[in-house]
């Protein structure tokens, strides 16, 4: 497992996109909804985070949420 890098999303501004468009995927919410609650979080307007989990050149996403 050491080689998983896990980050969030704000280490990683630049993959928000590509995170919003893969749970959508994942879980059919729309994409829009995910960039609307990633803003809020990127913004500080929110506590609950998100998370990245990174393996080497793929990008296997999860997310995770703390208060």
């Amino acid at each position: 497992m050491d080689k998983y890098k896990y980050i969030t999303l704000r280490d990683r501004v630049d993959l928000k996109n590509k995170a919003a468009e893969w749970f959508h995927l994942k879980w059919g919410i729309p994409t829009e909804a995910y960039l609307k609650c990633m803003d809020a979080y990127l913004n500080k307007e929110t506590e609950y985070g998100w998370y990245l989990c990174l393996d080497g050149e793929k990008n296997y996403l999860w997310h995770g949420s703390y208060r």
